[in-house]
C-alpha cells in the first residue's frame, strides 16, 4: 500500500489529482500513447475530487487524505461512491460554516 505524498497534489481550481506513484499506476504513454513527449516515463494523474460549487476544501482534503489512508484504499473506495462518500467512509468531517 503506497502512503499519499503531499507534494503529489495538484490542484487546478477545481480538480482535485494525485501525480504520485502507487500500486495501480499507469504511465502515460501506455493510458495515452498520443501524450506529450514531457509526459513519458510519468504515472497518469489518478482523479481525487472535482469541487464545483460553494466552498472549495481541497486542502483540508489533502490533509486528511495525507494522514488517515492508502493511495489504494482510496481508489477502492471512490470506485464504489462518489469522492465525497469515500471521504465520509474513512472519518473526514468537513467543518461547519460559521454564519456572520
Amino acid at each position: 500500500m503506497t502512503a499519499f505524498i503531499k507534494d503529489e497534489f495538484t490542484w487546478d481550481g477545481m480538480y482535485l489529482m494525485y501525480r504520485g506513484r502507487h500500486e495501480l499506476s499507469v504511465n502515460m504513454e501506455v493510458a495515452r500513447p498520443d501524450c506529450h513527449p514531457s509526459w513519458i516515463g510519468k504515472p497518469q494523474p489518478t482523479f481525487i475530487a472535482r469541487f464545483k460549487y460553494g466552498s472549495k476544501p481541497w486542502k483540508s482534503w489533502v490533509n486528511f487524505l495525507v494522514k488517515n489512508c492508502t493511495v489504494e484504499k482510496y481508489i477502492e473506495l471512490q470506485q464504489n461512491d462518489s469522492p465525497v462518500g469515500a471521504m465520509e467512509q474513512l472519518g473526514f468531517k468537513p467543518r461547519k460554516r460559521r454564519v456572520a
